[in-house]
């Protein structure tokens, strides 16, 4: 799986400053940050409060890459389609909006309530982000 084509969001730059090209990027429900896997094995996260944030060094070996590689693999085919075709996160001045809102944007853009999902079962970003 390759990294989608992507817009900026949050002012935040789309891409780790310094960092290798991308192997994988998704959504993690459980962690509600984007993630992203470079191809020098390391691994940075990013939530809609911060920039990229590297939390795996490159890896070592090329045994310790493939590990991260298979790992980011099988996490990526056990997540909803939703998870999986995130590419950024939405902006602060969106979701202080949608807090105060009776309609909020889905994962995947259609409008839905705040605690609600979309007709494909994909959240709002609130419900996604852990913010209700």
């Amino acid at each position: 799986m390759s990294a989608s084509p992507e817009i900026l969001h949050n002012n935040a730059p789309s891409q780790p400053s310094g960092a290798e090209p991308e192997r994988y990027r998704f959504f993690s429900v459980k962690l509600h940050r984007l993630i992203s896997y470079r191809e020098d094995g390391a691994v940075y996260v990013r939530d809609v409060c911060s920039d990229w944030v590297r939390t795996r060094a490159p890896a070592d070996t090329d045994a310790i890459k493939a590990e991260r590689f298979e790992r980011a693999a099988l996490a990526i085919t056990n997540l909803p389609a939703w998870a999986r075709s995130i590419t950024d996160l939405p902006t602060m001045t969106e979701i202080e909006r949608w807090s105060t809102d009776s309609v909020v944007e889905a994962t995947d853009g259609e409008e839905v309530e705040p605690d609600g999902h979309s007709r494909d079962g994909a959240p709002s970003w609130l419900l996604a982000l852990g913010m209700i």
